[in-house]
Protein backbone atom coordinates (compact mmCIF):
# COMPACT_ATOMS: atom_id res chain seq x y z
CA UNK A 1 0.00 0.00 0.00
CA UNK A 2 1.51 3.23 -0.85
CA UNK A 3 1.70 5.77 1.56
CA UNK A 4 -0.56 8.53 0.88
CA UNK A 5 -3.24 5.44 1.09
CA UNK A 6 -1.79 4.67 4.20
CA UNK A 7 -2.40 8.25 5.63
CA UNK A 8 -5.99 8.49 4.06
CA UNK A 9 -6.96 4.80 5.78
CA UNK A 10 -5.72 6.52 9.35
CA UNK A 11 -7.51 9.49 8.71
CA UNK A 12 -10.60 7.77 7.88
CA UNK A 13 -10.74 5.36 10.79
CA UNK A 14 -10.18 8.69 12.91
CA UNK A 15 -13.19 9.87 11.49
CA UNK A 16 -15.02 6.81 11.60
CA UNK A 17 -14.20 6.71 15.72
CA UNK A 18 -15.19 9.72 16.12
CA UNK A 19 -11.78 11.33 16.49
CA UNK A 20 -13.08 13.53 14.10
CA UNK A 21 -16.33 14.56 14.67
CA UNK A 22 -18.71 15.93 12.00
CA UNK A 23 -17.72 19.33 11.66
CA UNK A 24 -14.50 19.90 13.24
CA UNK A 25 -12.00 20.68 11.41
CA UNK A 26 -8.83 17.53 10.00
CA UNK A 27 -5.82 18.46 9.76
CA UNK A 28 -3.90 21.08 7.87
CA UNK A 29 -1.85 20.22 4.70
CA UNK A 30 0.59 21.41 7.31
CA UNK A 31 0.10 19.11 9.65
CA UNK A 32 -0.22 16.00 7.40
CA UNK A 33 3.18 16.83 6.11
CA UNK A 34 4.60 17.21 10.02
CA UNK A 35 2.43 14.10 11.69
CA UNK A 36 3.24 11.71 8.87
CA UNK A 37 6.75 13.13 7.42
CA UNK A 38 5.47 13.40 3.74
CA UNK A 39 5.59 16.45 0.87
CA UNK A 40 3.15 18.76 0.11
CA UNK A 41 2.35 17.01 -2.87
CA UNK A 42 1.09 13.97 -1.03
CA UNK A 43 -0.88 16.23 1.93
CA UNK A 44 -2.88 17.57 -0.73
CA UNK A 45 -3.61 14.38 -2.69
CA UNK A 46 -4.54 12.63 0.31
CA UNK A 47 -6.78 15.72 1.44
CA UNK A 48 -8.30 15.76 -2.26
CA UNK A 49 -8.75 11.96 -1.94
CA UNK A 50 -10.77 12.64 1.52
CA UNK A 51 -12.74 15.35 -0.88
CA UNK A 52 -13.97 13.16 -3.75
CA UNK A 53 -14.94 10.25 -1.27
CA UNK A 54 -17.36 12.48 0.68
CA UNK A 55 -15.32 12.35 3.92
CA UNK A 56 -14.67 15.96 4.20
CA UNK A 57 -15.53 19.56 2.74
CA UNK A 58 -13.17 22.29 2.40
CA UNK A 59 -13.49 25.85 2.85
CA UNK A 60 -11.19 28.39 1.15
CA UNK A 61 -9.22 30.10 2.98
CA UNK A 62 -10.72 27.90 6.61
CA UNK A 63 -8.87 24.93 6.07
CA UNK A 64 -10.81 21.14 5.68
CA UNK A 65 -13.86 19.80 7.97
CA UNK A 66 -15.71 16.83 8.44
CA UNK A 67 -19.00 16.27 6.62
CA UNK A 68 -21.83 13.73 7.57
CA UNK A 69 -21.03 10.93 5.63
CA UNK A 70 -22.67 7.97 4.64
CA UNK A 71 -20.07 6.03 3.19
CA UNK A 72 -20.18 2.45 3.83
CA UNK A 73 -22.88 2.99 6.85
CA UNK A 74 -26.08 1.07 6.94
CA UNK A 75 -29.21 3.04 6.04
CA UNK A 76 -32.87 2.94 5.22
CA UNK A 77 -33.86 4.21 1.98
CA UNK A 78 -37.61 4.69 1.20
CA UNK A 79 -38.70 5.69 -2.69
CA UNK A 80 -41.93 7.18 -3.56
CA UNK A 81 -43.64 7.72 -6.52
CA UNK A 82 -45.95 10.69 -4.94
CA UNK A 83 -48.77 9.42 -7.14
CA UNK A 84 -50.65 10.50 -3.84
CA UNK A 85 -49.99 14.63 -4.34
CA UNK A 86 -51.07 14.74 -8.17
CA UNK A 87 -53.98 12.01 -8.71
CA UNK A 88 -57.07 10.26 -7.27
CA UNK A 89 -56.91 6.75 -5.82
CA UNK A 90 -59.07 5.70 -8.68
CA UNK A 91 -56.80 6.41 -11.52
CA UNK A 92 -55.00 3.59 -12.77
CA UNK A 93 -51.40 2.29 -14.10
CA UNK A 94 -50.69 1.28 -16.90
CA UNK A 95 -47.53 0.49 -19.68
CA UNK A 96 -47.17 0.89 -23.42
CA UNK A 97 -44.63 -0.30 -25.51
CA UNK A 98 -43.23 1.50 -27.76
CA UNK A 99 -39.97 -0.38 -28.99
CA UNK A 100 -39.45 -4.80 -28.74
CA UNK A 101 -36.35 -5.83 -30.90
CA UNK A 102 -33.43 -8.25 -31.31
CA UNK A 103 -30.38 -5.78 -31.31
CA UNK A 104 -26.43 -6.21 -31.14
CA UNK A 105 -24.57 -3.49 -29.48
CA UNK A 106 -21.25 -3.55 -28.21
CA UNK A 107 -21.23 -0.89 -25.80
CA UNK A 108 -24.35 -1.98 -24.10
CA UNK A 109 -22.96 -5.55 -24.12
CA UNK A 110 -20.12 -3.85 -22.12
CA UNK A 111 -22.62 -2.92 -19.60
CA UNK A 112 -23.75 -6.23 -19.02
CA UNK A 113 -20.03 -7.89 -18.82
CA UNK A 114 -20.81 -9.86 -22.13
CA UNK A 115 -19.24 -10.15 -25.56
CA UNK A 116 -21.11 -9.01 -28.29
CA UNK A 117 -24.35 -11.18 -28.06
CA UNK A 118 -27.99 -10.13 -29.04
CA UNK A 119 -30.11 -8.50 -27.14
CA UNK A 120 -33.36 -7.94 -26.45
CA UNK A 121 -34.85 -4.20 -25.97
CA UNK A 122 -37.89 -3.24 -25.08
CA UNK A 123 -38.81 0.48 -24.32
CA UNK A 124 -41.73 1.09 -22.64
CA UNK A 125 -44.12 4.08 -21.45
CA UNK A 126 -45.70 4.10 -17.88
CA UNK A 127 -48.95 5.84 -17.27
CA UNK A 128 -50.80 7.13 -14.20
CA UNK A 129 -54.47 7.81 -16.09
CA UNK A 130 -53.66 9.52 -19.05
CA UNK A 131 -50.07 11.06 -17.80
CA UNK A 132 -46.68 10.01 -19.18
CA UNK A 133 -44.67 9.67 -15.98
CA UNK A 134 -42.06 7.65 -16.75
CA UNK A 135 -39.55 5.92 -20.24
CA UNK A 136 -38.54 2.84 -19.03
CA UNK A 137 -36.13 0.39 -21.62
CA UNK A 138 -34.49 -2.97 -20.73
CA UNK A 139 -31.68 -4.87 -22.27
CA UNK A 140 -31.79 -8.91 -21.49
CA UNK A 141 -29.11 -11.47 -23.40
CA UNK A 142 -30.67 -12.78 -25.87
CA UNK A 143 -29.60 -16.29 -24.58
CA UNK A 144 -31.36 -15.93 -20.68
CA UNK A 145 -35.21 -15.85 -23.13
CA UNK A 146 -34.96 -18.36 -25.29
CA UNK A 147 -37.56 -18.68 -28.26
CA UNK A 148 -39.63 -14.96 -26.88
CA UNK A 149 -41.52 -13.65 -29.15
CA UNK A 150 -40.75 -9.93 -30.25
CA UNK A 151 -43.97 -9.82 -32.57
CA UNK A 152 -46.05 -10.59 -29.29
CA UNK A 153 -46.13 -6.93 -27.73
CA UNK A 154 -48.62 -7.30 -25.58
CA UNK A 155 -46.66 -9.44 -23.86
CA UNK A 156 -44.05 -7.09 -23.09
CA UNK A 157 -46.08 -4.19 -21.10
CA UNK A 158 -45.53 -6.39 -17.81
CA UNK A 159 -42.11 -7.75 -18.65
CA UNK A 160 -41.45 -8.99 -15.44
CA UNK A 161 -44.78 -10.70 -14.95
CA UNK A 162 -43.75 -12.62 -18.46
CA UNK A 163 -40.62 -13.52 -17.75
CA UNK A 164 -41.35 -14.74 -14.64
CA UNK A 165 -44.03 -17.38 -15.69
CA UNK A 166 -42.26 -18.29 -19.09
CA UNK A 167 -38.83 -18.11 -17.94
CA UNK A 168 -39.72 -18.81 -14.16
CA UNK A 169 -36.74 -15.51 -13.22
CA UNK A 170 -38.52 -13.52 -10.93
CA UNK A 171 -36.39 -9.93 -11.20
CA UNK A 172 -38.03 -8.88 -8.06
CA UNK A 173 -36.47 -11.33 -6.20
CA UNK A 174 -32.95 -10.82 -7.86
CA UNK A 175 -30.12 -8.44 -6.42
CA UNK A 176 -30.21 -5.08 -7.97
CA UNK A 177 -28.34 -1.90 -7.93
CA UNK A 178 -29.34 1.64 -9.21
CA UNK A 179 -27.82 4.97 -9.61
CA UNK A 180 -29.35 7.80 -10.47
CA UNK A 181 -29.20 11.42 -11.40
CA UNK A 182 -31.11 14.74 -12.10
CA UNK A 183 -30.89 15.87 -15.74
CA UNK A 184 -32.02 19.25 -16.61
CA UNK A 185 -32.12 18.59 -20.11
CA UNK A 186 -33.92 15.92 -20.55
CA UNK A 187 -32.94 13.55 -24.29
CA UNK A 188 -34.93 14.79 -26.96
CA UNK A 189 -36.17 11.51 -27.77
CA UNK A 190 -37.20 10.97 -24.50
CA UNK A 191 -39.04 14.24 -23.78
CA UNK A 192 -41.13 13.32 -26.63
CA UNK A 193 -42.81 10.85 -24.15
CA UNK A 194 -42.74 11.70 -20.89
CA UNK A 195 -41.82 15.60 -20.59
CA UNK A 196 -39.51 18.53 -21.33
CA UNK A 197 -39.19 19.24 -17.45
CA UNK A 198 -36.40 17.62 -15.39
CA UNK A 199 -36.06 14.11 -14.67
CA UNK A 200 -34.35 11.51 -12.20
CA UNK A 201 -32.39 8.96 -14.56
CA UNK A 202 -31.83 5.59 -13.46
CA UNK A 203 -29.16 3.09 -14.22
CA UNK A 204 -30.17 -0.24 -12.97
CA UNK A 205 -28.27 -3.70 -12.95
CA UNK A 206 -30.12 -6.90 -11.67
CA UNK A 207 -28.14 -9.89 -10.76
CA UNK A 208 -28.21 -13.39 -10.33
CA UNK A 209 -27.49 -15.08 -7.34
CA UNK A 210 -24.02 -16.40 -8.67
CA UNK A 211 -23.32 -12.35 -9.83
CA UNK A 212 -23.68 -12.27 -13.66
CA UNK A 213 -25.61 -9.68 -14.91
CA UNK A 214 -29.20 -10.43 -15.91
CA UNK A 215 -30.57 -7.15 -17.47
CA UNK A 216 -29.45 -3.94 -17.84
CA UNK A 217 -32.14 -0.74 -17.47
CA UNK A 218 -31.87 2.79 -18.05
CA UNK A 219 -35.46 5.09 -16.56
CA UNK A 220 -36.20 8.43 -17.12
CA UNK A 221 -38.61 9.59 -14.22
CA UNK A 222 -40.42 12.86 -14.27
CA UNK A 223 -38.90 14.64 -11.14
CA UNK A 224 -42.83 15.53 -9.44
CA UNK A 225 -43.41 11.27 -9.69
CA UNK A 226 -40.15 10.43 -7.40
CA UNK A 227 -38.66 10.95 -4.21
CA UNK A 228 -36.00 9.53 -2.17
CA UNK A 229 -35.83 9.36 2.04
CA UNK A 230 -32.74 8.06 3.37
CA UNK A 231 -33.16 7.69 7.22
CA UNK A 232 -29.24 6.62 8.89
Amino acid sequence: MKKYEKIINDLILKIQTGIFKEGEQLYTEKEIKEIYNVSSTTAVRVLNELETAGYIFRIQGKGSFVNKTLVNKKVLVTENNNFHKHFKESVSEHAEVVEAEIIQDKELCNKLKLKNQKLLKVARIKYIGNIAWAHQTNYIPLKYLPDVNINDIDSFKELATMIRKKYRIDIHQEKSEKTLQVIVDTPEEIAKFITNEPCFEFDRYTYFADGKIFEYVKIYINYKYYSLTIKD
